[in-house]
């Protein structure tokens, strides 16, 4: 009888989480990214300076003024 590893049923998220964090209080907005293992580690020469910062966890207060800040998550498809 063929054995298959548990982690071939598992269905594989390699999606990249993109989210737009904005305050409450004043006028911060920013992009952010997940970090994942298919993360892509970005050029600062290169590299376009409207892409989303990279981050482990996101903020849940504002650096600017400490409030509160709304988290939207932005949709990505990718087709294999």
């Amino acid at each position: 009888m063929l054995m298959r590893p548990p982690w071939f049923f598992r269905k594989l998220n390699k999606a990249p989480k993109f989210y737009h964090l904005s305050c409450t209080q004043c006028d911060f907005a920013k992009e952010y990214e997940l970090e994942n293992g298919s993360t892509i580690v970005r050029n600062p020469d290169c590299d376009n300076p409207d892409t989303p910062e990279v981050v482990e966890k996101l903020p849940k207060v504002c650096p600017n003024c400490g409030a509160k800040l709304n988290k939207e998550k932005i949709p990505v498809q990718i087709i294999y």
